[in-house]
């Protein structure tokens, strides 16, 4: 027998997906601990009537909650030590994070940081976690980020306007609840952002450096679900069919991206929206196509089959053809809901280039299937203009 590599794999010990799957929180909650800190963002959970809905899951298993609201968009380095915080002095033994990938990366960062001494800011400079973190249950309300399965939580210091990810594998989530009926709510911008987040999150783990069977699988198999159902899901944000596979989707993406990683347009996306405040799905689908164009000499077999997935028509196409018909399909894709323009509609100029693409420099470029100098860099977001 021919000898194959050893690869690795992490996902979450527990997934429960699918109509009704929030009604396994509870359950799960109360085998991990009896004292919840409960973490969310800026209210649209509240208004919404979720956040109630999962507290009261929470406290009819004999969960008692701690809330602590309030997560911004890309959560601060202050939100997160405030986080853990508020974890130790409320005698939380388990943490629960609802909300989009924010609220997720935030509650997985003060997990962390209740059972760790010190600021997060000290893991965003290479601190290893020394202690187990709290149990952690993610609870994801959108459809994009995959956080609900990643070892990873992307936090921002406001001061050096800059983001970093801690990452480690006593990061996955313990229990992740994907219940696409928590993403009715959501509208359509936000649809289409977080949409081609989860894109983007199988594209690249797709034709990363640390592409494995198991991750080549899981972002097909997500690519096709997205093709078939991202533009159905903006349009009539209540086809819960196409909210399923939208969440299936994302939850998919990140178990690849936390096994695979990612590549450029994630690298260039974290400096623009800690400098600029681009919505990160948003910076991914703008970026995206330009990167795949800089990927195609060495991604050209696998775009063919990621077109095919998407649902371009390849029968007859040569193999350069069928993959420039993949960087062609995800460019209508975005604009088909609405995301047209560049990056200069948010302010970035000319000699904004340089110093984003030497911001980009890290382990989401670490996997491209390219090696990308700031030069490439530079001119992959002067195409993004």
């Amino acid at each position: 027998m021919a000898a194959v590599s050893a690869h690795e794999f992490f996902v979450p010990a527990g997934i429960f997906y699918g109509a009704g799957a929030l009604g396994r929180l509870g359950g799960e909650a109360a085998a991990l601990g009896r004292r919840a800190l409960l973490v969310s963002g800026r209210g649209a959970l509240e208004r919404a009537g979720l956040l109630g809905e999962i507290a009261k899951a929470l406290r009819g298993a004999g969960v008692e909650t701690v809330p602590f609201p309030g997560v911004e968009p890309d959560p601060s380095i202050e939100t997160v030590d405030a986080g853990g915080r508020a974890a130790v002095d409320g005698r939380c033994d388990l943490v629960v994070a609802a909300g989009g990938g924010s609220a997720l990366d935030a509650g997985k960062a003060i997990a962390a940081m209740a059972t760790n001494p010190g600021s997060v800011r000290d893991f965003l400079e290479g601190r290893e976690l020394s202690e187990r973190p709290l149990p952690f249950i993610a609870v994801p309300t959108t459809a994009g980020t995959g956080s609900e399965a990643t070892r990873n939580a992307v936090i921002t210091n406001r001061q050096a306007g800059s983001k970093r990810s801690i990452r480690h594998r006593m990061l996955v989530p313990r229990v992740a609840i994907v219940d696409p009926a928590l993403t009715l709510p959501l509208p359509p911008d936000i649809t289409a952002f977080t949409g081609m987040d989860a894109l983007a999150q199988l594209l690249e783990p797709y034709v990363s450096r640390r592409c494995t069977p198991l991750t080549d699988a899981l972002a097909l198999d997500g690519m096709a679900l997205v093709g078939r159902s991202l533009a159905r899901a903006v349009a009539n944000g209540g086809d819960i069919g196409a909210r399923a596979d939208m969440s299936l989707a994302s939850l998919l993406g990140g178990m690849a991206l936390a096994n695979a990683g990612l590549g450029a347009a994630h690298a260039l996306s974290h400096p623009l929206g800690a400098r600029f405040g681009i919505p990160h799905g948003r910076a991914c689908a703008i970026l995206l196509p330009h990167v795949m164009a800089f990927n195609l000499p060495a991604a050209r077999e696998k775009y063919g089959r990621a077109a095919a997935a998407l649902g371009a028509d390849t029968a007859g196409l040569s193999p350069d053809d069928a993959a420039r018909a993949a960087v062609e399909r995800v460019r209508r894709l975005a604009e088909g809901i609405g995301i047209t323009g560049g990056l200069s509609r948010f302010g970035v100029r000319d000699g904004d280039l340089p110093g984003i693409a030497r911001e980009a420099r890290g382990s989401s470029l670490d996997a491209n299937p390219i090696a990308a100098a700031e030069r490439d860099l530079t001119a992959l977001l002067e195409k993004a203009l």
